[in-house]
């Protein structure tokens, strides 16, 4: 039996309201990197948790505390979110982190079927940088 857990972008969960649909149906249905586990393998979803956010002077603290909520459950193998493995500029250093401090635990960069990382990137990009309304306008009747 395979215990996963899954970590997303923050960005993408917080600020782009990604629920990880497509990441939980790959799972469900073994495709994408969920493909590498043996069909007659029981896959149980510990839990679903976002990064520690951009980083800041306690980032890779932040990353180990996410990890743990995991691990005290017993995950074996973590799973980068598609949304981490494209977007984070921290990603590496998340990995080699983690895997100093939990030598044990495999870690996976991806969950479903990826996308044109450069595509994706761009998408991305123009979604967290649009322009929208926010307090300030409204206070000021913008």
């Amino acid at each position: 039996m395979a215990r996963i857990g899954i970590i997303t972008c923050s960005n993408a969960t917080q600020d782009l309201n990604c629920a990880s649909v497509v990441c939980l149906a790959d799972l469900r249905k073994r495709k994408g990197y969920f493909q590498k586990y043996p069909a007659e393998e029981k896959l149980t979803l510990v839990g679903i948790i976002n990064c520690a956010g951009c980083p800041t002077a306690g980032a890779m603290e932040k990353i180990l505390r996410k990890v743990r909520s995991l691990t005290e459950f017993n995950v074996d193998t973590i799973h980068f979110s598609y949304c981490l493995t494209a977007l984070c500029p921290f990603k590496n250093r998340y990995i080699e982190i983690i895997k100093e401090t939990y030598p044990d635990l495999e870690i996976v960069e991806g969950t479903h079927t990826p996308r044109d990382f450069g595509v994706f990137q761009k998408e991305v990009k123009e979604l967290l940088c649009a322009s929208r309304t926010d307090m300030s306008d409204l206070i000021k009747s913008r």
